[in-house]
């Protein structure tokens, strides 16, 4: 089942913002075919002594320490935790990237965390991708895709119809 088709029913979707995100009362992310972005605004001159920051391959938990925690929950897919990192940027805000685990074909997740208000997945418009950053498998399937959109705008037999008569 796709992200959009488990959605269906779901009235408090929240828009989705330009770079595939959403936007969360104390929180943001964006993300890519490859990574989420969380940005959480920070009181200016906090450290990172005052945080709480734990990733795991299947769990996130963010916040300062001695209060409730900002975002806390199960990773809507398992990451790559190894390779995720945090960082304060300009003082003023946490900036944590989750590595996706699933990297042979574009996933784009609706949420962060289990449980949490959902981006309307129809609304999703990934970035254009260059076919030349792709891997032979991915360019092949979209040749062949090309080509057979092509013999049938003409009226020929597709690639399957030729090996296949």
């Amino acid at each position: 089942m796709s992200a959009v088709e488990s959605q269906v029913g779901m009235t408090d979707l929240i828009p989705c913002n330009e770079q595939c995100g959403g936007s969360y009362e104390h929180y943001s992310f964006t993300q890519t075919e490859k990574e989420i972005n969380i940005v959480v605004p920070l009181t200016p001159g906090t450290t990172s002594k005052q945080l709480v920051v734990v990733i795991t391959t299947t769990h996130l938990k963010v916040g300062l320490k001695g209060k409730d925690p900002i975002l806390e929950g199960n990773l809507y897919k398992p990451i790559k935790a190894s390779e995720s990192t945090w960082t304060i940027e300009d003082k003023k805000e946490l900036t944590i990237t989750l590595v996706k685990t699933n990297l042979k074909y574009e996933e784009w997740w609706p949420c962060v965390v289990e449980g949490e208000r959902q981006i309307d997945m129809k609304t999703l418009k990934p970035p254009a991708v260059n076919m030349m950053d792709l891997d032979e498998g991915a360019q092949a399937k979209i040749a062949r895709m090309m080509f057979d959109q092509e013999q049938k705008r003409k009226g020929l037999p597709t690639s399957d119809e030729l090996l296949h008569p």
